[in-house]
């Protein structure tokens, strides 16, 4: 409790409890320069007094509410000492004093919300279910092909490969029986010895 105390103490200055210790110090500020104004501006005339209000207008010298009560004093002054209101320039607050939600300053576009509770139509539901089980049945069908296929590939080269030389080899086999048969009607005896001692 007493450190809430002190800490508001401390944002108090004039009279001011600012929410911030920085707007306090900027409060500070503005007592300063007020207690300077009225050191050096001696003014009994309304003539200065006027043209130290717009100067400090002009200027934007004050920056919390501190600084505009002293400007607003001013004006009662100048108002009493004969000047009208449209003789005199404004106050103006830098400052909104209303409070307006962050979707006030949003554009319409920023502002509008999707609906996210919609329900998704059948057709986004369902289409990627559907062209899953199209692309699985793509793909055993192209297993299907490869591999009774007639070209060589990564699925049936060995098969391929293995008839292919097994039918060689039975070509070979039933042309060196027809051969064989060949020289016996013919009367020629067989020639391997021949070719085995010229090999040497």
């Amino acid at each position: 409790m007493a450190d809430d105390e002190n800490k508001k103490q401390d944002n108090t200055v004039g009279g001011f409890e600012f929410v911030s210790e920085n707007d306090a110090q900027k409060g500070q500020m503005d007592l300063s320069k007020i207690k300077l104004l009225e050191s050096r501006v001696k003014a009994c005339r309304p003539g200065d007094l006027k043209a130290v209000y717009e100067k400090a207008i002009e200027n934007k010298i004050f920056k919390t509410p501190i600084g505009w009560g002293y400007l607003l004093n001013l004006r009662k002054k100048l108002l009493e000492s004969g000047f009208k209101e449209e003789d005199l320039i404004p106050i103006p607050l830098n400052v909104s004093i209303t409070r307006h939600s962050a979707m006030e300053n949003l554009t319409v576009r920023q502002r509008i919300i999707p609906d996210t509770s919609k329900k998704e139509s059948p057709f986004k539901r369902i289409f990627p279910i559907v062209l899953d089980i199209v692309l699985a049945i793509l793909v055993v069908v192209m297993f299907l092909i490869a591999a009774s296929g007639e070209n060589d590939n990564i699925i049936n080269y060995k098969r391929n490969v293995t008839n292919r030389y097994s039918s060689w080899e039975q070509d070979l086999t039933d042309r060196e029986k027809a051969v064989r048969e060949a020289e016996k009607r013919l009367g020629i005896e067989d020639t391997s010895s021949y070719y085995e001692d010229n090999g040497n």
